[in-house]
């Protein structure tokens, strides 16, 4: 389902996460890359997205510019991070501030969600200050 089908914010919003992930794993890109992502809730500088990686699946060095929340939700993930290894399994979470994730590779079929506060295009306080 697009977001334009899908409310990205409101004041609560609830996820069967099972539901999102099979949802996920049918889709084209999944099939064709073995990754999928999709954002569940946006609102300001936050942003709850929600990955599923088949096993062997590696995702690229990516920059972070505000802190995050890696958190295995199926499976298992290997990843550097500022000259650490780490190794996750479902039901743990990560935290880690600014700086670069290298090599985020699915060591078996997982999903993840990641939480982060980006910096971003649709973020302007002094317009929520005039709103006011």
């Amino acid at each position: 389902m697009s977001s334009i089908n899908r409310p990205l914010a409101g004041p609560v919003l609830a996820f069967d996460l099972d539901e999102q992930i099979a949802a996920l794993r049918a889709e084209e890109p999944y099939s064709r890359s073995g990754r999928a992502g999709r954002t569940l809730a946006k609102s300001g500088r936050f942003r709850l997205v929600l990955t599923a990686m088949r096993a062997g699946n590696e995702i690229g060095t990516h920059h972070a510019d505000s802190p995050m929340t890696l958190q295995v939700v199926k499976g298992a993930l290997h990843f550097r991070t500022n000259g650490e290894e780490y190794t996750l399994s479902a039901g743990q979470v990560l935290f880690f501030g600014p700086g670069e994730a290298h090599d985020i590779r699915a060591t078996e079929e997982s999903a993840l969600l990641l939480t982060l506060s980006a910096i971003g295009d649709d973020y302007r306080p002094e317009e929520r200050l005039e709103e006011r």
